[in-house]
């Protein structure tokens, strides 16, 4: 073999390992590869972005598009209402419905995209016919990939070999050049789902089955067991003070679900209702935080006006940063930035245009010009003189800075009495700043001092904090302290009503909330709804683990309550698919007969030959943004750049793959030894080395990195290059056997509750079908010799 061959080989290797691994983001992989492959020299560098320009790239980003305007005019839901009207009652009639009609939007639109717009179908189907959403909701994943075998623009690995064979010098396929092989597959998959795999899907309660939307959530997430009653005692400190003062969320990790008083209840109050002497807080969460709070036991806190505490913090140093005007620091909170950690100092103040605030600094977002003052031990602030985020930096006195910032009146003494609960615990863990806005500057233990300490110092009776902060936060803490705990008392149900109520979401595979936590995106501030519950992996995240601090995944389902008119726009998000069909209310209902007929037009002039798809495509594209089907700014949104660039990466190592002669090598060596067993042992051989592999890596990768070895083989032996490419198309959709396999997998896992064995149980007899398919029926339609 040559050099080139391991070269590729080996660049192959890694990329797989790193796939089936997800060490790196997968677009990370493919520039990676791309670049490689161009700095050992394997493909010419201005080669090696060629991908970029493919005219598959640019279909499949001109799809995406199509897609979002179908989407967002709801055509899909014309045929979600046809499904329900002519389901009836049968299971059999049921499954095998919402799987054609999946297939039939998946044929001409983002499979994700389909399975999307269809799940609020099937979930309101299982409400009305009291079956379990566990038995439709694979059947719907699984025909949106059998629907996209179906034609040319259905699914990427489509789009992807017909680039093959067009790059090759062999035309290219048509817009239904796909459909006969693809209806075959599609009627075998239906049919086996609606009379076999559905028994093998399991009948996981849910929670789904009541009639009432609310009661069917409230009993999914064991809603009632989370319950439990806050009362304030009549002279409680904190009366008089709103929601957003008090800070329940933070300081004790429950959600404030409604507010009885006087014997009404106020539910879903907003952040600035008044909390009352004698009221009742009905909450949801854990316990414990509260009664670990009153184990702290009376801290008595004491103002300090004069300068002693600040005169004996010797080892530190104080300047006041401006920050830049083109500061990255700038429109970020100061919670999110980490000074400690990254600065090696405290933010205590802050000065924006002469005015100076001292207390709930973690939520002020930086504005250039805003002067920080910020405190570090000695030494240690000199390097921010050469950091460009500021554009000033001025030492100070200390004394001096607590005179001009007025810190003496935001400075507290507190003590941890004997047989406190403090004792033993970690700054960190106490949350006093996160949570209570107090600012542990140092702690005085016997004659000793520890300046600005760590978050790992451990407390001990006896210790003397010497805190930031405002009296006010201390006196919210006291009073948090004073809370009487009792149970529920009331059902679930009551806190439902016109005008409050429960609903459920999941995350789009592009929402901007992937990878990040509620805390982080300030879920609750920014959409006024209440985040109760994430169920994941066919269970409820335990109410113990504090859902502020979890990052969200695709395919997480998430709880929430609050305001119906708030949860309305929340679910008309992009962000988040609503799985409630009434939530989805789309304002652009009127423009679906536009959208439908752009689709059409597209679908006609590709398959008439009077545009190539790409062209047709992206002037599909541009006609669903002149129509007003999807706006100018949602288009970037629309496009999964992260697709786009795997897969022009990915293109130049499977160039490189036929350039430097490894495809011919796979060919020769792998497939040709199964054509010595027959055609039917190749196109076997084939199928499974594509299907196989889809489990593990992106369906389009596979397409992309098989199709040369399709291609060479037909070379080597004479036979058919479509026939082949075809069977790779196939085989590369067959991401049935795990629920990572293919995203709309992921998508449905949550909300079904599934378990990785459930798609493994149903997808090996419908995987093993497939591949009779291409085996047997394949030939039929594209004959292997030419």
């Amino acid at each position: 073999m040559s050099l080139d061959i391991w070269i590729v080989l080996g660049i192959l290797s890694v990329a797989v390992v790193l796939f089936v691994t997800e060490w790196v983001r997968y677009d990370g992989v493919a520039i990676t590869v791309l670049v490689t492959l161009a700095i050992t020299g394997v493909i010419p560098m201005q080669r090696a972005i060629a991908g970029f320009a493919s005219s598959a790239v640019i279909t499949i980003a001109a799809v995406l598009v199509l897609s979002g305007g179908l989407y967002k005019t709801g055509v899909a839901n014309l045929v979600g209402a046809q499904v329900m009207r002519f389901a009836g009652e049968s299971p059999f009639r049921i499954t095998a419905l919402l799987m054609l009609a999946t297939a039939i939007v998946s044929a001409f639109m983002n499979n994700i995209a389909a399975v999307a717009m269809l799940l609020p179908v099937a979930l309101d189907i299982s409400r009305q016919l009291r079956l379990r959403p566990s038995r439709l909701l694979i059947p719907v994943a699984f025909a949106a990939l059998l629907g996209g075998m179906t034609t040319l623009i259905g699914t990427g690995p489509n789009i992807l070999v017909s680039n093959a064979l067009e790059v090759s010098g062999q035309g290219s396929f048509g817009m239904f050049s796909f459909t006969p092989v693809g209806a075959a597959a599609l009627l075998g998959g239906t049919l086996y789902m609606a009379l076999v795999g559905r028994f093998l899907l399991p009948e996981r309660s849910t929670g789904r089955g009541d009639r009432a939307a609310g009661a069917e959530l409230r009993g999914r997430y064991a809603l009632s067991d989370a319950l439990f009653v806050l009362r304030l005692p009549e002279d409680s400190g904190l009366a008089g003070r709103s929601l957003v003062q008090v800070r329940l969320g933070l300081a004790l990790q429950v959600n404030l679900l409604a507010v009885r008083r006087d014997g009404h209840l106020v539910r879903a109050p907003e952040s600035a209702f008044p909390l009352e002497g004698g009221d009742v807080l009905i909450v949801q969460g854990s316990r414990k935080p509260l009664e670990d709070l009153k184990a702290w036991g009376h801290l008595g806190g004491r103002e300090e006006r004069e300068s002693a505490p600040w005169s004996i913090m010797r080892s530190i140093t104080v300047a006041e940063a401006e920050i830049a005007p083109d500061s990255a620091l700038a429109g970020r909170a100061v919670r999110g930035l980490d000074f400690a950690k990254r600065f090696q100092a405290h933010v205590v103040a802050l000065k924006r245009r002469g005015e100076r605030r001292r207390v709930r600094l973690a939520g002020t977002v930086l504005t250039p010009g805003d002067r920080l003052l910020l405190v570090g031990r000695e030494g240690r602030l000199e390097d921010l003189g050469q950091a460009k985020e500021f554009s000033r930096l001025r030492f100070t006195d200390l004394a001096e800075a607590a005179d001009e910032y007025d810190l003496h009146s935001v400075l507290l003494r507190l003590d941890v009495p004997d047989g406190s609960g403090l004792a033993g615990r970690t700054l960190k863990e106490t949350r006093l700043d996160e949570a209570f806005d107090l600012r542990v500057l140092q702690i005085e233990r016997d004659e000793r001092s520890f300046v600005l300490p760590a978050g790992s110092h451990v407390l001990e009776a006896g210790d003397t904090l010497i805190v930031e902060g405002s009296r006010r936060s201390y006196q919210v803490l006291e009073a948090l302290q004073e809370l009487q705990i009792e149970d529920a008392g009331l059902a679930a149900a009551e806190l439902e009503s016109e005008d409050a109520g429960f609903a459920e979401v999941t995350l789009a595979p592009g929402s901007r909330l992937l990878g990040r936590t509620p805390q982080d995106t300030d879920f609750r501030d920014i959409y006024g709804v209440t985040l109760l519950s994430i169920w994941r992996g066919g269970a409820a995240i335990p109410s113990t683990i504090p859902l502020r601090t979890v990052a969200l995944r695709f395919g997480d389902a998430l709880l929430v309550y609050g305001q119906r008119e708030k949860i309305q726009r929340l679910a008309r998000d992009p962000s988040f698919p609503a799985l409630t069909a009434e939530l989805r209310e789309l304002t652009r209902v009127h423009r679906a007969p536009v959208a439908a007929l752009i689709m059409l037009g597209v679908i006609l002039s590709a398959a008439l030959g009077l545009l190539p798809v790409y062209i047709a495509a992206l002037l599909g594209a541009l006609l669903m943004v002149f129509t007003g089907c999807v706006k100018g700014g949602e288009v970037y949104s629309l496009v999964e750049w992260r697709v786009i660039v795997l897969l022009g990466g990915m293109l130049a190592l499977g160039l490189a793959m036929q350039e430097s002669g490894a495809a011919e090598l796979i060919a020769r060596e792998v497939i040709g030894r199964a054509w010595a067993l027959g055609p039917h042992a190749l196109l076997a051989g084939l199928f499974l080395m594509c299907g196989l592999a889809a489990q593990v890596v992106p369906t389009s990768v596979v397409a992309v990195l098989v199709a040369p070895i399709a291609l060479s083989t037909a070379t080597e032996l004479g036979l058919s290059p479509r026939a082949l490419l075809m069977a790779v198309a196939v085989a590369s959709s067959c991401a049935f056997l795990s629920p990572f396999g293919h995203p709309v997998n992921l998508l449905v896992m949550g909300v079904g509750g599934y378990r990785v064995v459930d798609y493994t149980r149903a997808g090996v007899p419908l995987f093993l079908l497939l591949m009779l398919v291409v085996v047997f029926v394949l030939p039929v339609f594209w004959p292997l010799t030419q």
